[in-house]
């Protein structure tokens, strides 16, 4: 039994694939029962139900939980980050932060109170995202709503004094430490 153990996530922020992580954490805090799960992280982002979730999740985890961004963290990702106890970037990673879409199929015909429903939930994300980066970090709502209005990559610097991250350093997994990857199908 290793005190810490550690799993790489690769991948975008779905449904499917949250479930899969979710599954995926829970056996090893039950196999392992380590004290500490280091998540080597990087994702395009993707869906905001399944990146609050996943949000929640990690962090009701009974484990200090540490997110080392090996690459980019963009999107919905970023709430997914924050859920750690401890978070650290790589030298040459960044954070994209932005606002939201909808995808409509073709022809889509959408009546007046179904837009106004999606006008409600794009609040409603919205609302949840900045209230949690701005609870985890030194990001401000001015600041949040300026990125999801234009939208922003930022560097491991920038991170570090807006206290998205505690430290910027490489990423280094023991020898013989139990690992796993979690890219997931």
């Amino acid at each position: 039994m290793s005190s810490t153990v550690y799993l790489s996530y690769y991948d975008a922020i779905n449904e499917e694939k949250t479930k899969r992580l979710m599954e995926a954490c829970a056996q090893l805090l039950h196999n392992d029962r380590p004290e500490e799960l280091y998540i080597l992280f990087s994702s395009p982002g993707g869906s905001i139900d399944a990146g609050i979730t996943l949000y929640n999740f990690l962090r009701a985890l009974p484990v200090r939980l540490v997110m080392h961004n090996i690459g980019s963290i963009n999107s919905i990702a970023n709430v997914v980050f924050l859920a750690a106890d401890r978070r650290l970037a790589v030298p040459h990673s960044s954070f994209l932060f932005h606002g939201f879409t909808w995808t409509f199929a073709q022809p889509t015909t959408v009546p007046h109170v179904q837009l106004q429903e999606i006008v409600s939930r794009f609040q409603g994300d919205e609302s949840k995202m900045i209230g949690i980066i701005t609870e985890r970090t030194r990001l401000t709502e001015a600041e949040m709503r300026a990125f999801i209005l234009r939208g922003e990559s930022k560097n491991p610097t920038f991170a570090l004094e807006k206290g998205v991250i505690h430290e910027i350093a490489a990423a280094n997994v023991p020898p013989d430490a139990p690992f796993i990857a979690a890219n997931l199908p």
